[in-house]
């Protein structure tokens, strides 16, 4: 049985620890006291506790977000989001038309990583002064700065300009530092990269069971590293007219920070790419699997989830996958289906000529064969007919687990793993060797994606077994190939260079529906892949299996469908079409502020008003 580490209730006994005999000198019980909480190496792990619960939430423990797998992250091309089950469901389906709409409008993530800020700076104004070894204070002090890191990184990705706070006490008068305005954003990813660098350095390689060490920074210093330089690159330093070109000095110097950190994870030799896939997110011990590199333990009685029963035997209304999406995966020849000749959907794309010699991966994440949400003939189905089963555990569905039912399910959850980081090395050292950096190598796909493509697959219930695994790419000047051709993919888009894109490609198929995408999009200055065309003439992005009613009797009508080669009649074949008739439908024009904006959130209306009471001002993003 899995073992259970408990901090709560460590807190208190730490609290409570005072040598006063006079009730009236006695610390409050209900509080850390400063003067006699900063003791030892045991108060600092347990103070730092909290840092575990904001941002490791796993699957969390919920039927609607899921700690931001499968539906949790929707707001991309990747995934349709056809539910109203949820609170930010105007930002996910449209975009916001004022800083009042939908998730624009909650102040809540702003204020949180203040405090965890905050509560970082406090560590860091302590722990000088208390009286263990020098070791044991650079750790902590390393503790420390990568959650500050990984808090400002929050805030960065969603408000751009925010102010930088370093002091952990501030004079309730000194309203000069409680009230700064925004701070630029390359000034702040720089404070940010330097937390990370510090971190790096000093912090222990190993401090125990599901505690961050130093592979665990690495690997969040690439994911976040890689995220502020190119978001810097591709939009500058903000959205709209008055945005600047940022230095290819700075971006450098953002890209080698997530160069190093993926390096440190890589070089290690700790972790390794495995021969599954599914059992990565569908297993009830993650504790010695090779690619894991953090992960949140889940135990029955203790704390449990309800994905695995979202992707077992419900009907998943929350959404589903996109054509577009399925449409991305290779096929086993490692061409994309506008250029394979062994792909067999190209007059018939129904799911069992689409889906036949793909990509392995795609076994592993979504059923083969149609599930069609209302259509009187499907259960566990989906509203594109493209039923996950990325978090799903056969055995335990076809063994009558208890745990593919409700809040139930023991599997742990990645909370990053090794795949990402190597994504994130060969991204980054590709995006730096355009702006003057080491050029761009055959190591580098080889020690990266090459190395992922070592996973071989089966697919579950197959009989016989077969394996299968990707072919390997290589360099052809300007351009990937694979088996001496080149990959031409029709569908590619233009402004984004070949190698690019089968970079992101890979990233793509690889990290599907674990929260990713929606950041991708962001960071790439790419929210045009997320329009849906018109009701008469939607887009892959609105769009799911193709199907033909004929080969389901019975079908309900309310099933509906888009032709795309007859787009104004009322098909009995095409893709099915759930927001074909009423729905308002999202349209991004690259350029109009009114677009551009919704890269970043609009800083929340109750913070402004909050300086402007004081006699500050508190700027507003672009556009809002």
């Amino acid at each position: 049985m899995k073992k259970y580490l408990l901090y709560i209730g460590c807190l208190l006994a730490l609290a409570t620890n005072s040598g006063c005999d006079d009730f009236l000198d006695k610390a409050p019980l209900d509080k850390l006291v400063n003067d006699s909480y900063w003791v030892d190496e045991v108060s600092l792990r347990a103070y730092s506790q909290d840092f575990y619960s904001t941002y490791f939430v796993g699957y969390a423990q919920d039927y609607r977000a899921f700690g931001g797998y499968f539906s949790g992250d929707s707001y991309n091309d990747d995934f349709l989001l056809t539910s109203d089950n949820v609170s930010d469901t105007n930002q996910r389906l449209f975009f916001p038309t004022t800083n009042t709409t939908g998730i624009n409008s909650v102040t809540t993530l702003w204020t949180d990583q203040y405090k965890i800020v905050r509560k970082a700076n406090v560590m860091l104004e302590k722990i000088p002064g208390m009286t263990i070894s020098d070791e044991a204070k650079n750790h902590w002090m390393a503790i420390a700065r990568f959650f500050r890191a990984t808090a400002y990184s929050t805030l960065v990705k969603t408000y751009g300009d925010v102010p930088y706070i370093e002091l952990a006490v501030v004079d309730a008068k000194d309203y000069d530092i409680l009230y700064k305005d925004r701070d630029p954003q390359v000034t702040v990813v720089n404070k940010i990269l330097e937390d990370y660098n510090y971190a790096l350095q000093y912090i222990r390689a190993n401090d125990g069971i599901r505690q961050v060490n130093k592979s665990v920074v690495g690997a969040f210093m690439s994911r976040n590293m890689l995220y502020h330089a190119t978001w810097l690159k591709y939009h500058g330093t903000t959205v709209g007219p008055t945005s600047q070109p940022v230095s290819n000095t700075e971006l450098s110097k953002f890209f080698k920070g997530a160069i190093d950190g993926a390096e440190s994870v890589m070089e290690s030799h700790n972790y390794s790419i495995g021969n599954t896939y599914n059992a990565l997110f569908t297993s009830e011990s993650l504790a010695d699997n090779p690619e894991i590199i953090f992960y949140r333990e889940y135990t029955t009685g203790i704390a449990c989830n309800a994905l695995m029963a979202y992707n077992a035997k419900e009907d998943q209304k929350l959404g589903g996958a996109t054509i577009d999406a399925i449409d991305s995966y290779l096929c086993l020849d490692g061409l994309p289906i506008g250029q394979s000749p062994s792909y067999q959907g190209q007059s018939d794309p129904s799911i069992k000529n689409s889906f036949k010699d793909r990509d392995p991966r795609i076994y592993d994440t979504f059923v083969d064969t149609l599930r069609i949400l209302n259509s009187g003939l499907f259960s566990a189905a989906s509203p594109t007919g493209f039923a996950s089963k990325k978090f799903l555990n056969e055995d335990w569905l076809l063994g009558g687990s208890p745990y593919v039912t409700g809040i139930l399910s023991p599997a742990d959850a990645p909370i990053i793993r090794y795949a990402e980081i190597l994504l994130n090395y060969v991204e980054a050292r590709y995006e730096i060797s355009k702006i003057g950096g080491e050029a761009f190598s055959q190591a580098d796909l080889d020690k990266s994606i090459n190395e992922i493509r070592k996973r071989t697959l089966t697919k579950w219930g197959e009989t016989p077994a077969v394996s299968r695994k990707m072919p390997n790419i290589t360099l052809s000047g300007n351009n990937i190939a694979v088996n001496n051709i080149v990959i031409n993919d029709p569908d590619r888009d233009p402004s984004v260079d070949p190698i690019l894109w089968e970079i992101r490609r890979e990233r793509r198929t690889e990290l599907i529906m674990e929260g990713r995408r929606s950041d991708d999009l962001n960071r790439w200055a790419k929210f045009e892949y997320l329009n849906t065309g018109t009701s008469n003439n939607p887009n892959k992005t609105v769009l799911g299996a193709w199907i033909d009613k004929a080969d389901y009797p019975g079908i309900a009508a309310a099933v509906k469908l888009f032709d795309p080669e007859n787009p104004v009649a009322t098909p009995t074949k095409g893709y099915i079409s759930y927001f074909s008739i009423s729905s308002p439908l999202r349209s991004f024009t690259k350029g109009d502020i009114k677009s551009e904006r919704n890269y970043l959130r609009s800083i929340p209306a109750a913070q402004i008003t909050i300086y402007k009471d004081k006699g500050y001002t508190l700027t507003q993003n672009p556009g809002w």
